[in-house]
């Protein structure tokens, strides 16, 4: 073999991993350390952690830097001293994990929490539509519908809410029509409320009316499954519209003195199968 044809033959081995080197170019892309526990979805900017004897909500918070809220109403906690040993939680970076329901469009999650469609495509970096049972990072929301919940009354063994904190001034049953005098049937409960305070739903669902109807005055309507709906009534503005789900202790609406009424007050009927229940054994 000449001396030109070795030397060629060297420069055609050796020409590429020079330049390879001068590049920096690796093999493989390189793998991002993620942290987190048990594991981080790049994408979702969540991890997940095994709770170990002695960690505390707050304890978790300050050590991940992550609000107590964002922990608790990811993982739906109910009592921030209910963590249990061995346990496995979410650890949200920036927002909070919803769970995608059946019927759930990402336009209603948006809605839900306050925050824009295009906020939830670019945190989760989603390509297409969520699937239910998909968890999606809602980044820094504006409202957080489970915490709200909370405070109306959730319980883990009671399917409805109270839609808002308030005087009961009428309940359910035979009464005087506090406006015409005559004897009458009340479909629901009144609670006596400033106008504009917040409405919320007592349940997740659908919304199936948005509107105006007669003695009511501006009503929303929401279907819960199983028979179950919901109305609010007198309302002064309303937050939704048909066809949009809506998170239990999502606010819905402000409360008013639209239709027949006797002054701002907010009235609210469950109803099974289209017919009228007494709310408050269903209530916590």
């Amino acid at each position: 073999m000449s001396k030109e044809l070795l030397v060629i033959i060297l420069a055609l081995v050796l020409l590429p991993l020079a330049v390879a080197g001068v590049l920096n170019v690796p093999s493989e892309p390189p793998q991002k350390d993620l942290g987190g526990p048990l594991g981080i979805s790049p994408a979702q900017s969540f991890t997940t952690y095994r709770v170990r004897p002695g960690d505390t909500l707050a304890g978790l918070s300050r050590r991940y830097g992550i609000p107590i809220e964002y922990i608790q109403a990811s993982n739906y906690i109910a009592d921030p001293k209910e963590l249990r040993a061995g346990s496995v939680i979410v650890l949200p970076r920036g927002g909070v994990v919803h769970v995608v329901k059946e019927g759930q469009t990402l336009r209603d999650i948006a809605a839900a929490y306050g925050v824009s469609e295009f906020d939830i495509i670019a945190a989760n970096d989603l390509a297409g539509l969520p699937l239910p049972g998909d968890k999606l990072l809602i980044p820094h929301p504006a409202s957080i519908p489970w915490l709200e919940a909370l405070k109306l009354g959730w319980r883990p063994d009671s399917r409805f809410i109270w839609p808002l904190r308030g005087r009961l001034t009428s309940l359910f049953g035979p009464r005087i029509h506090p406006i015409f005098g005559t004897p009458d049937f009340h479909t629901g409960i009144d609670f006596a409320v400033p106008e504009g305070t917040e409405v919320h739903a007592a349940a997740a669902g659908k919304v199936s009316f948005a509107g105006e109807r007669g003695g009511y005055g501006l009503l929303v309507v929401v279907e819960h499954g199983d028979g179950f709906s919901t109305y609010y009534a007198h309302l002064s503005r309303i937050l939704v519209e048909a066809g949009q789900f809506v998170e239990q202790g999502q606010v819905i609406a402000l409360s008013g003195n639209t239709g027949i009424s006797t002054g701002p007050h907010l009235h609210f009927e469950i109803r099974r199968h289209g017919k009228p229940v007494d709310p408050l054994p269903w209530l916590p």
